[in-house]
């Protein structure tokens, strides 16, 4: 699958407002600030929303060409699980070691538990918070695969009418069991990355457009502020511009290298970030040189994640399915 680096940049934005948003509003609501709360990045928290459209266009992607269920499923868990399950390891062990009375410990049992990644389903507490948006993914990645093994992903238009009048259905009414199983409390942004792939890639002409238009309502329904419709707005510009070739303006290496590192940065950086904020905080009086420290911090840790442990990781377990040698005739000792 072809690597587009506009895509990194939408991830490091996408990264980058996350973490803001944790260590400036998260931090406030759970342990306080001492600066001014107009400096809160209360709009970093739909970053996670940048994140989902941006799986949307790369799962269709994915989807794509000469690919199996086995293939499709394969190359998910590779990429999703073993980093994971690294970065829950981490965050338990220092969270767990560092004492701090006002963060919350997890026993083995909630350690082991939340290597299934589908803890938030049956109710059991999340090592970091951050996780929550893993089940979304997953639930979308399985939605995909069944279209896709049904062979109805040339029904996309069909399927988006479909889907989306069930999302505003459930914004109004609330349908039972409906927005947790099928998404519907943030399929508007998978399905909306779905459309920009159409667009830029597969054909896509006016009847994308109006259905991306309601992605956006569907949106905005969903979450009825004043703030929510700028923030979405922004992002469903950053993807038209994506779209049509404008993002190269912003490919700015800092946003490449945090789209780079995304991944193990958004699973580490929330708990861990809030234990080495609060030890730095003790000596350091300048909260803004406390949050810009985190930041740095957690950058440095999710670059050795990504650099020495995820991407070795991934590469083995590619090579090992996909690149395996290959033997004919019989086995000749």
């Amino acid at each position: 699958m072809v690597r587009l680096k506009e895509l990194d940049v939408l991830r490091g934005i996408a990264a980058l407002n996350v973490v803001v948003f944790h260590y400036t509003s998260k931090f406030r609501m759970n342990f306080g600030h001492n600066y001014p709360s107009k400096f809160d990045w209360e709009i970093g928290r739909y970053g996670v929303e940048l994140f989902f459209m941006i799986s949307g266009f790369v799962i269709f992607m994915s989807l794509q060409g000469k690919t199996s269920l086995e293939d499709f499923a394969y190359k998910r868990f590779s990429r999703l699980y073993p980093t994971y399950w690294i970065c829950v390891f981490i965050t338990f062990l220092i969270v767990n070691l560092s004492q701090d009375p006002k963060m919350e410990t997890n026993s083995v049992s909630v350690l082991l538990m939340n290597m299934s990644m589908i803890q938030g389903v049956f109710g059991i507490k999340n090592v970091d918070g951050a996780y929550w948006s893993l089940v979304p993914e997953l639930f979308f990645y399985t939605f995909m695969g069944a279209l896709f093994q049904l062979r109805l992903l040339s029904k996309m238009r069909t399927i988006a009418v479909i889907w989306l009048s069930l999302m505003i259905s459930n914004s109004l009414f609330t349908l039972p069991f409906g927005a947790y199983l099928l998404n519907l409390q943030y399929g508007m942004f998978f399905l909306a990355g779905i459309l920009f792939y159409r667009i830029k890639f597969d054909g896509g002409d006016w009847r994308e457009h109006i259905l991306i238009g309601v992605c956006f309502l569907a949106g905005v329904i969903e979450n009825p502020t004043l703030i929510c419709f700028g923030v979405f707005s922004a992002i469903f510009c950053l993807f038209y511009l994506f779209v049509y070739d404008k993002l190269t303006l912003l490919t700015w290496k800092p946003f490449v290298f945090l789209g780079y590192i995304s991944y193990p940065l958004y699973l580490l950086h929330q708990n861990i970030g809030f234990v080495l904020m609060r030890k730095i905080g003790r000596y350091i009086s300048n909260e803004f040189l406390v949050i810009f420290i985190g930041i740095i911090s957690m950058i440095t840790i999710a670059w050795l994640v990504t650099r020495f442990l995820e991407k070795p990781i991934l590469h083995f377990l590619r090579n090992y399915r996909f690149h395996k040698p290959r033997y004919s005739g019989s086995f000749q000792k």
